[in-house]
């Protein structure tokens, strides 16, 4: 009976060992899988901020891009408004000029020549109507030019604003995309 109890006590002392070899390798792969999970979650959180940070450099260098030309855009449209208001004005003083001699000269060949007043007065008015319609002409010409160039500004204000749009949806699912791999994990 003694053999016995030593063979239980032998058989019990083995048990115990084997549970607490199983334990202690329970244990031990706890940690291990614990020490993944956290290695593979630091790694995933420095893999977002990286992108996060490419990103926003990304969007600030469009924003930049952005801003500059729409600033060239807006000096280019003042640019053109100053040039057709000071073309408009040179125009203004040619045809004075020019129409201020011809008062002038038809004023001396009328007191020189009286016998010709009606002959005067229609060339007068003949150059006056020229004059009023090549002015209206000219004016008419540089709107149009100023519109044109007003049209094409807001064009690329529009595809300006289009690629800004586009870059920040672009940016934003990406982040989304980034989110939903990292929850996923």
């Amino acid at each position: 009976m003694t053999n016995l109890k030593n063979e239980n006590k032998t058989v019990n002392n083995d048990i115990k060992e084997g549970t607490e070899k199983f334990l202690d390798q329970q244990r031990q792969q706890i940690e291990n899988t614990t020490s993944n999970i956290s290695d593979t979650t630091n790694k995933v959180t420095n893999s977002v901020n990286e992108y996060q940070q490419t990103n926003k450099a990304i969007l600030d260098k469009s924003i930049d891009t952005t801003n500059k030309y729409q600033q060239e855009s807006i000096n280019t449209i003042q640019s053109i408004s100053n040039n057709s208001i000071e073309l408009q004005k040179n125009i203004l003083n040619t045809y004075q000029s020019a129409f201020s001699r011809f008062l002038n000269d038809t004023s001396k060949s009328y007191w020189n020549n009286y016998l010709y007043p009606q002959r005067y007065t229609d060339v007068y008015n003949k150059t006056n109507q020229n004059i009023t319609n090549n002015t209206i002409n000219a004016n008419r010409r540089i709107n149009d030019l100023v519109l044109g160039s007003t049209e094409t500004f807001n064009k690329s204000i529009e595809i300006a604003q289009k690629y800004y749009n586009e870059a920040s949806q672009n940016y934003l699912n990406f982040v989304n995309k980034i989110e939903k791999s990292y929850y996923n994990h």
